[in-house]
Parts: structure tokens; C-alpha cells; sequence
């Protein structure tokens, strides 16, 4: 009886362990979100441009381009190959002989192996083909640069989006803060009987006003940055801090019309669109050409026989022209639609200049208004916050009731919004001025 107990006590020991780690794995801590990320305006472009879907997909798009360039090229250059074939047959006489009666040859055994060639002699509309992928690639890699100048574009104006949050955020709170210090001491003078009781009412209503904006603007604060983590793609449980701040800034003097003809040719929707007008004109160009001759050669050399040991050297050497005399109305239909693509693309390059030309100057007067608004915006925010302290020291030597006090809060809180919209929309239209010129990614990038 001794020996089992003590059996059962060792077996009973050595499974304990088994279910004491899942129990105590179940208690662990979860793991920690990873630390906050810290990201500079460049930073954010730089990861933008690295990690973003749009960007990701815009350069395999152009890497296809080349593919299909090298593809088109292939076309027209020497092709070679190993054929090899065996069969066994057999006919009757009477198709390829007048016989009175049906007579079988074979079957009989046939093996051959060799290599094959061909090279394009003289064919235009592969040739244009050729040309036509090789303007789709510098096409393509424009249209990629078009893409990373929106991803730069989207996020340099998210970024400036949660600047200006933040920078509403604090002064919210710095609100709050000067709204609190006035209701103390509307209550202090109310509690020696110095003040009324509407001054401390009064005063706690516009309180809870400034608290409220600051829970708006906090809240604001976080939407942003869930924005700006979307378009550099961070993984859901990835926090970011900005570390830049709203400032303002002198930028050298700046001419329309410089800048007017810089967009016009550096843009890339201008380079992607010459592609495409030369890509229609080769198209037309190809269509037209299909009614000259095209020109070939193929052959092949192989070891024939019914055996291989009873085998000889076969070849043939082949010069082929091909020359079309009646498509019924193929290649004129395809000339016509070739010219009318000529005409949409044209239509498109106007379209797009006559954009170009009212996003540079509505970004030109844009920035020139910003500036002089973010020195109104100063002086007023200096004004009102003068104001404050003016009213705030009448109230506290019994001149007047808070609600001088009152207004003035209320004035330093347009101040203050007037003064972060100033220097928001300053930045904006530096942004939107670059990327309207096209220089976007080569200043907030580079």
C-alpha cells in the first residue's frame, strides 16, 4: 500500500508542471504597444515614399512598362530554337498518284531533330511598336513621379493637418487654463463680497465652454493622426508624434510668369502626356504602314531519317513578303481611330495646361494673402491678449463686472484661432504652390 502512494505521489508531481505553465501563461501581462514614433515633415515623406500602397503600385506599373518594352524589342530580333519530332505514317497511293486501286504506303517510321531560326527582315509596324513601348516606359515613369508627387502632396497636407490640431490643442488648454484662474477669482471676490454671483456664474459657464473646446480639439488631435497613419500604411497598433511645429517663414521673392513656365514644362503630367502624343502618332504612323510589304526569313536545318543511324542533313531557307491588297476597310478603319486618339490626347494637353495655369496662380495669390494674414494674425493675437489683462485688472479692482472679462476671452480665442489658420494656410500654399510647379518631393522630401 506504501509503494503505491508513493507511485502515486511521484506520478501525481511529475504532471503538475504540465498544467502549471498555461495557467501562468494566461496571467501574463499583454505585450506593450511599441513606443510612439517620432516624425519630422521630411521623415514622414521620406516613409510615405518608401511604404505606401499608391507609390508601391505606380512603380510596378512602370516596371511592367519595361517588360513590355523588352517584350516588343524581342520582336525584332534573331529568334532560334531546337525542333525534334518523330512519327510513324502511313497514306494511300491514290492521294498523290491516279491508281486504279487503293494501295498503302508505310507505315513507315520518320525522325528528325534540328535547330530553327527567323529574324525580321523589314516589318514597320513592329518597328513602331517597338517605339511605341518604349515612349509607354518614359510614359509610365512619369506617371509614377506623378503618383509620388499626390502621396508627397497628401501627406505634407495631413502632416500640416495635425500641426494645426496640435496647435489648437494647446492653445485650447491655455484657455482653459486663464478660464480657470478667472473663475477663482470670480469666486474669491464673490466669497469677501467684493463680486456678484452672476460674475462667478458667468465665469464658470465660459469655464466649461473652454473645457469643451478642449475635449473637441484633443479628439481632433488624435482623427488627424489616424489619417496621416493611414498614408504612411503604419501598422494598426503603431502610434506617431509630430515633431515640427506651425512657424512662419521668408520665402524669396517670387515671379507668376517664372513660375508659370517652370510648371509648364517640369511637371510630369506635361512629360507623361508628350508621351502619349508621341505614342499616338506612332500609332498612326503604324496603322498606316501595314500596307507596305514585310519581309522575313526562317529556316531550319534538322538530321531526317527513318532511322538515326540512316538519317541525313535536311534544311530549308525560306524569304517571305507579305504584302496585303484588300482588308476590306481594316486598315483605314484602324488609321482613322489611330488620328482620332491624336485628337483626345491634344484635347488632354490643353485640358492640362489650362489646369496647370490656374493651380500656379491661385497658389501664388494664395501664398501672398498668407503672408500678409499671419502678421495681422499676430498683431491681433498680441491686441487681444491685452486686452485680457486690461479687463482682467478692472474686474479685480471692483471698475466693472467679468463681463468685460468675458469678451475679451472671447475675442483672444478668435485671436488665437485666426492666428493658427494664418499660419496653417501659409504653409498650405507653400505646399500647393510646389506642387504645382512640380517641386513638391525635391523640398519636403529631399
Amino acid at each position: 500500500m506504501a509503494a503505491i502512494f508513493r507511485r502515486f505521489s511521484v506520478l501525481l508531481f511529475a504532471l503538475w508542471p504540465v498544467s502549471f505553465p498555461a495557467a501562468a501563461l494566461s496571467q501574463q501581462p499583454p505585450p506593450s504597444a511599441p513606443a510612439a514614433l517620432q516624425l519630422t515633415l521630411k521623415d514622414a515623406v521620406q516613409l510615405a515614399l518608401q511604404q505606401n500602397p499608391q507609390r508601391i503600385i505606380s512603380q510596378i506599373l512602370a516596371a511592367e512598362s519595361d517588360r513590355n518594352a523588352q517584350i516588343a524589342r524581342s520582336a525584332l530580333l534573331p529568334q532560334a530554337g531546337i525542333a525534334a519530332d518523330g512519327g510513324i505514317h502511313q497514306y494511300n497511293f491514290a492521294s498523290v498518284e491516279r491508281v486504279s486501286h487503293r494501295s498503302a504506303a508505310g507505315p513507315y517510321q520518320v525522325i528528325e531533330a534540328g535547330p530553327t531560326f527567323s529574324q525580321t527582315l523589314l516589318n514597320l509596324p513592329l518597328i513602331r511598336n517597338y517605339q511605341i513601348n518604349q515612349e509607354g516606359r518614359r510614359a509610365a515613369r512619369a506617371d509614377e513621379q506623378t503618383t509620388r508627387e499626390i502621396v508627397v502632396t497628401a501627406v505634407v497636407d495631413q502632416y500640416l493637418l495635425v500641426l494645426r490640431a496640435l496647435a489648437t490643442r494647446d492653445a485650447a488648454n491655455a484657455r482653459v487654463v486663464l478660464a480657470q484662474r478667472l473663475y477663482d477669482q470670480a469666486s474669491d471676490l464673490q466669497k469677501t463680497g467684493l463680486g456678484l454671483n452672476i460674475d462667478t456664474v458667468r465665469a464658470h459657464v465660459e469655464l466649461q465652454n473652454e473645457r469643451q473646446n478642449l475635449i473637441d480639439a484633443e479628439t481632433q488631435t488624435h482623427t488627424t493622426k489616424y489619417n496621416l497613419a493611414e498614408l504612411l500604411d503604419l501598422p494598426r497598433d503603431q502610434d506617431l508624434q509630430v515633431t515640427d511645429h506651425l512657424d512662419f517663414f521668408n520665402l524669396p521673392k517670387l515671379e507668376k510668369d517664372a513660375l508659370l513656365n517652370l510648371a509648364l514644362t517640369q511637371r510630369p503630367e506635361v512629360r507623361s502626356l508628350i508621351s502619349q502624343t508621341r505614342i499616338a502618332k506612332l500609332s498612326t504612323n503604324s496603322a498606316q504602314e501595314q500596307r507596305l510589304p514585310q519581309i522575313g526569313f526562317a529556316g531550319f536545318w534538322s538530321y531526317q531519317g527513318d532511322r538515326f543511324n540512316t538519317g541525313i542533313p535536311a534544311y530549308a531557307y525560306v524569304l517571305s513578303v507579305d504584302f496585303p491588297l484588300f482588308t476590306s476597310g481594316r486598315i483605314r478603319a484602324q488609321v482613322a481611330n489611330a488620328k482620332l486618339e491624336e485628337q483626345r490626347v491634344a484635347q488632354n494637353r490643353r485640358a492640362l495646361d489650362d489646369r496647370i495655369v490656374r493651380e500656379v496662380k491661385t497658389s501664388f495669390d494664395e501664398l501672398e494673402a498668407a503672408r500678409s494674414a499671419v502678421d495681422v494674425a499676430n498683431l491681433g493675437y498680441e491686441l487681444a491678449q491685452q486686452e485680457v489683462a486690461q479687463a482682467e485688472r478692472r474686474f479685480q479692482a471692483g471698475v466693472t463686472t467679468n463681463v468685460e472679462v468675458i469678451t475679451a476671452q472671447d475675442a483672444l480665442a478668435r485671436a488665437s484661432d485666426n492666428q493658427i489658420g494664418a499660419l496653417y494656410q501659409f504653409n498650405l500654399s507653400r505646399a500647393s504652390l510646389a506642387r504645382a510647379t512640380g517641386d513638391i518631393e525635391s523640398i519636403y522630401g529631399k
